[in-house]
């Protein structure tokens, strides 16, 4: 059970990445193959993923942002820091601008970008992405989606390139969407394994779960506008398919008539 993530966009420039998994730790390896490396359909366990962009595609439709646990964010942090090969900033810039993806979950676009040869690796969120209703269309709401993801990676690019990811831990932004570094992610996961495993009574298990509440308290009062919005399409289309149908049955009556 969970909300899953899907591969939206993967940058052009780097999604040929390769990952030098010789210079991996054996135990990032084996994480990442318990957690993301099972072939369902053939029932065996899947080679790494030579590249970036085929990383990427290991975390589509599964259980990803939203459920960033510590192994998964060291699993990421370690391609980062052994995997993927740092090279000097391009003239004009002050950071080298690492691998990134892109993907929706929720009702947002997210982002996940790597910083080759460092552990400093950023995620982030924006690009709210506007209701489903009663016109869904998987192919037309990818293709919006993606739209969102690569307008937004133009943005990312220049401010990554400027230096700001490097800020990201103290102003919790990049290019105008909230972000929060790996680090703090794998932090925060360790603080609620670690407060979860104290009995309910105390007082910081308690504290935790209070603020979970918050949390989800303001994320249904945020999305509310929203369910409201399809609920009413929902009751107009019935409302108008229960109008098509009374007077089909009136017409059918006079005809009978």
């Amino acid at each position: 059970m969970g909300d899953p993530s899907y591969l939206r966009f993967i940058a052009a420039s780097c999604s040929t990445i390769p990952i030098n998994w010789d210079r991996v730790p054996e135990a990032t390896k084996k994480a990442l193959l318990d957690n993301y490396g099972y072939d369902w359909e053939n029932h065996t366990t899947k080679p790494l993923p030579e590249t970036v962009a085929d990383l990427a595609k290991w975390f589509d439709e599964s259980k990803f942002f939203g459920y960033f646990e510590a192994p998964i964010v060291k699993v990421l942090m370690d391609i980062s820091e052994f995997g993927l090969q740092g090279a000097a900033p391009t003239c004009g810039s002050i950071a080298q601008v690492g691998p990134r993806f892109y993907m929706t979950y929720l009702d947002e676009v997210w982002f996940f970008l790597f910083a080759p040869g460092t552990r400093d690796c950023v995620s982030g969120n924006g690009g709210k992405i506007r209701s489903r209703d009663e016109d869904y269309d998987e192919e037309k709401w990818a293709a919006e989606e993606t739209a969102i993801a690569k307008e937004f990676d133009v943005k990312l690019e220049k401010e990554v390139s400027r230096g700001m990811a490097y800020l990201v831990g103290h102003i919790e932004k990049l290019g105008g969407w909230e972000a929060s570094t790996a680090q703090s992610s794998l932090e925060f996961a360790q603080y609620a394994k670690a407060i979860m495993g104290l009995s309910g009574e105390h007082p910081m298990h308690r504290a935790l779960i209070s603020s979970m509440f918050s949390i989800w308290r303001l994320a249904i009062i945020r999305i509310l506008p929203e369910l409201l919005t399809i609920l009413v399409g929902y009751t107009n289309l019935l409302t108008k398919r229960g109008t098509r149908y009374h007077s089909t049955e009136r017409n059918c009556n006079c005809i009978c008539k």
